[in-house]
């Protein structure tokens, strides 16, 4: 079906269908109820990219996420689906990884109106992300102590991490494994900074095999489980792990469990996230609690803000981050 048709099923003009399914508010009551009466009746679908050419809009954010099998990626994209969704946009999802890195390139050209990246420091690899910013509205997830001048949601790994550690210290743990994803450059890794910081600052050395890495967007159920029954294979002693998401720490309780030690008799578990699994595996995981949702939501209303030109955007929104005690840490200082 076409414009054409829709205009002379409900009498009026073409411009004027136009105008209805553009939302223009100058068109009387009755020509719309007609006009949409129409469309439903011929099933006119208009077609969005013709539409965005001439309006220079498309109704359309993409998003550039680095997984959605971890349930800390799939809980902020149902944020920022739901608020979209709440405003009248569709969203279009893209995966990075190392593989499809230069395939990226393609959002120097697209047809939608802004871009969510919950990858930036992937993306800034291959794409000057500023240079972006000249071409459409960006809003970044950010979670590094790094400045930038592009509106981002941020969330403080660094300090969510040292909160992590500090809580296992202060249950009387100084033998803590960091179980987290392998960056080259250790000053991009927050987590890793914040495990260090706060071991140092408590007078606790921190061994070679203390530090555990995960090649980074790899850090799964299975990937914690191998690198602690390895741990544990090897007969190294520690009575804590602080990993950097809850995956990780899933799979280090079941390292632990099949090594017929206890939790959190024998070994204490720290996640991080507070993702949906902590609450249900068993014993169920202590974990530093992100706001994703809200995330989604925040990353949402920031970038349409700015597809709008309304004012004032926010340039930085920062969440903080809570810790969830649960039954998986023990205090060795009752024991």
């Amino acid at each position: 079906m076409t414009r054409k048709e829709v205009a002379a099923r409900a009498g009026v003009s073409t411009s004027t269908v136009s105008r209805v399914v553009n939302g223009d508010k100058h068109v009387s009551e009755e020509a719309r109820k007609r006009v949409l009466a129409s469309i439903e009746e011929l099933r006119y679908i208009p077609n969005r990219a013709a539409r965005g050419l001439r309006t220079k809009t498309y109704k359309q954010i993409s998003c550039i996420t680095p997984s959605i099998t971890n349930s800390f990626f799939s809980e902020i994209l149902s944020g920022v689906e739901e608020r979209t969704a709440e405003r009248g946009y569709s969203l279009s999802l893209h995966i990075i990884t190392k593989e499809n890195l230069d395939s990226l390139s393609v959002f120097n050209e697209g047809l939608y109106d802004g871009l969510i990246v919950l990858a930036p420091f992937e993306m800034r690899k291959i794409i000057h992300l500023e240079d972006l910013t000249k071409k459409f509205p960006l809003s970044l997830y950010w979670d590094k102590k790094e400045q930038t001048n592009i509106p981002h949601v941020f969330i403080d790994l660094e300090k969510a991490m040292s909160k992590s550690v500090q809580n296992l210290i202060d249950n009387g743990h100084e033998n803590i494994i960091f179980l987290g994803p392998n960056i080259e450059d250790q000053y991009e890794n927050p987590r890793l900074l914040g495990y260090k910081e706060t071991m140092i600052k408590n007078g606790l050395d921190i061994q070679d095999y203390y530090l555990n890495f995960i090649e980074q967007y790899e850090d799964s159920m299975t990937n914690g489980y191998l690198q602690v029954k390895k741990l544990i294979n090897k007969n190294k002693s520690f009575t804590a792990i602080a990993a950097s998401n809850d995956l990780l720490a899933a799979g280090a309780i079941r390292a632990i469990v099949e090594s017929s030690k206890k939790i959190p008799e024998d070994i204490s578990v720290m996640g991080m996230d507070n993702i949906e699994l902590s609450s249900i595996v068993t014993p169920t995981l202590s974990t530093m609690d992100i706001p994703k949702k809200e995330i989604g939501r925040k990353l949402a209303d920031q970038l349409i803000t700015q597809i709008n030109g309304e004012k004032p955007v926010d340039q930085v929104v920062e969440f903080d981050v809570q810790l969830i005690n649960r039954e998986s840490v023990k205090n060795r200082l009752t024991m």
